[in-house]
């Protein structure tokens, strides 16, 4: 299980969104949670995708500081998991950014999105911003 409950500073977001973009396997991740967000919303004709990029880097940020307390190692250890248990390294990548994508795109984790970016959070389904107001009442 993922527990949160945190609110990211400005500090600590821009030094994650430095490692992501300085460690290959972050930044293949990265690439595969945008790919996903593509996919899931390709027939939505009013779909902002410059928005795309911003918002895969909020999920997996979400997902180091949720799940692994801020340490990105935490990633490449889950994927050398998967490698050791029989995965080319690149199925890990797209298996672990799969579940990612898939557990930061529900109702549960568009709130903890949310509570973790406050106002600077991006998404780009448009049910969302609703999830979270229902939730908050």
């Amino acid at each position: 299980m993922v527990e949160c409950g945190v609110t990211i500073s400005p500090e600590q977001r821009e030094r994650l969104a430095a490692a992501i973009h300085s460690h290959e396997f972050l930044h293949r991740i990265l690439r595969e949670i945008e790919s996903a967000l593509r996919v899931v919303f390709h027939s939505d004709e009013q779909m902002n995708w410059k928005l795309a990029r911003q918002a895969a880097e909020q999920i997996l940020i979400a997902e180091i500081v949720c799940r692994y307390r801020g340490d990105f190692d935490g990633i490449y250890h889950a994927v050398r998991r998967m490698e050791n248990e029989g995965r080319p390294w690149a199925a890990a990548i797209r298996e672990l950014a799969a579940g990612i994508h898939s557990y930061f795109t529900t109702p549960l984790g568009i709130i903890m999105r949310r509570d973790l970016f406050g106002d600077q959070a991006v998404f780009l389904s448009p049910e969302a911003l609703d999830w979270y107001r229902k939730a908050a009442e």
